[in-house]
């Protein structure tokens, strides 16, 4: 990251064996507090957008952006019933295990405030390679408030809200596997039902992704998966995020041979239980997605039903277009197609405001 003279960018300090702090990398911006932040991990640090940012795009500046000199390049980001943010990363120092780790709403005002935050809630493996979060992947919040997280490569695993108000690494309550696929990505739909991205093992061509459904009941125990739905996705498809709008219609960001794009499934070929392959019912292309594969990085509904979308992420192969949010509205998502964003959030010249991004989603606004 560049320094520049209106951008003030505070030394990353206390990374210790066990723990670690986050710190301010950019003066925050003077902007009228909204109800939502647009949050957004980058390879060096996580920023948040809101108000103006969210209406006007080109190239604004962070209302608030912070990292970590230990850990790096999240892979998922959540929110809490308490709209405190919890994040996973893939990128790690000194051989310190992966966490999951939380910052409270005041937390997160301190940093805005140029504070040094040290995370008083860091979950993560204890002992053994084989322990909880050897290698989690996605995380997300069920409607009682218990953290979800596909972890390990082939096991989900659920923590009690009680068992994630302290530091550790808790034995989970509930651990679902399976033998033959592997889970990569997690998010729960307005009720409560569990969706899960897996890709079939032995990999095949022939075999396409699938997403499971995993309603209350069918997560109360440990074993074997046993989702009361399964959805065959395009045979070509690679999903790297999803996301439900409003109306419970599914949406997919991946790649396919042709490139990358978005896909939506109607809520209502979602429903039954079994093994379905249901049709597209709209399909996005854009070229603000770029010339090049595995682009997309995370995608998310704001109040107002505009899905936004992070492109160029870390996966991201040469040709691709710079590091940017963008954004469709409704009508838009109605008609599908070859789409021009409504808006678009780019990299500044020194990149301080937004870097590779990645995993995306809505949450609270900082004050």
């Amino acid at each position: 990251m560049t320094r520049t003279k209106t951008t003030t960018i505070r030394a990353l300090t206390l990374a210790i064996a066990a723990t670690f702090a986050f710190s301010i990398q950019i003066a925050a911006a003077k902007t009228k507090a909204k109800q939502q932040g647009l949050w957004v991990g980058g390879e060096k640090y996580f920023s948040e957008f809101q108000g103006r940012a969210l209406k006007q795009g080109g190239t604004p500046r962070a209302n608030i952006a912070f990292g970590s000199t230990v850990y790096f390049a999240p892979l998922s980001i959540a929110f809490d019933g308490n709209q405190n943010f919890w994040a996973v990363f893939s990128g790690i120092n000194d051989n310190l295990p992966a966490p999951a780790l939380e910052l409270t709403r005041g937390e997160l005002a301190a940093l805005k405030a140029g504070n040094l935050v040290q995370p008083k809630v860091i979950i993560s493996r204890q002992g053994n390679s084989t322990a909880p979060f050897s290698v989690p992947e996605s995380i997300g919040f069920d409607a009682a408030g218990d953290l979800w997280v596909i972890d390990g490569g082939q096991q989900i695993i659920e923590l009690l809200a009680s068992q994630i108000k302290k530091s550790g690494g808790p034995t989970p309550t509930v651990s679902i596997t399976s033998a033959n696929a592997i889970p990569t990505k997690l998010r729960f739909d307005g009720s409560d039902n569990l969706w899960v991205v897996e890709f079939q093992l032995p990999f095949d061509v022939t075999k396409p992704a699938q997403i499971w459904r995993f309603a209350p009941s069918d997560r109360t125990s440990s074993g074997p998966a046993t989702p009361s739905l399964i959805v065959n996705l395009p045979l070509d498809f690679v999903p790297a995020d999803f996301a439900f709008d409003a109306s419970g219609n599914l949406w997919l960001a991946g790649n396919n041979l042709f490139g990358d794009s978005i896909e939506m499934f109607a809520a209502a070929d979602l429903a039954g239980t079994g093994e379905i392959s249901p049709t597209i019912g709209i399909s996005i292309n854009s070229p603000a997605f770029g010339s090049s594969h595995d682009c997309l990085g995370g995608i998310d509904f704001d109040v107002s039903g505009d899905l936004w979308v992070s492109v160029g992420s870390e996966s991201c192969s040469n040709g691709a277009v710079a590091g940017q949010l963008i954004e469709f509205t409704p009508a838009q998502l109605s008609t599908g197609g070859n789409l021009t964003p409504s808006l678009t959030i780019r990299e500044n010249k020194q990149a301080t405001n937004l870097f590779i991004p990645g995993p995306l989603r809505f949450g609270p606004a900082v004050q």
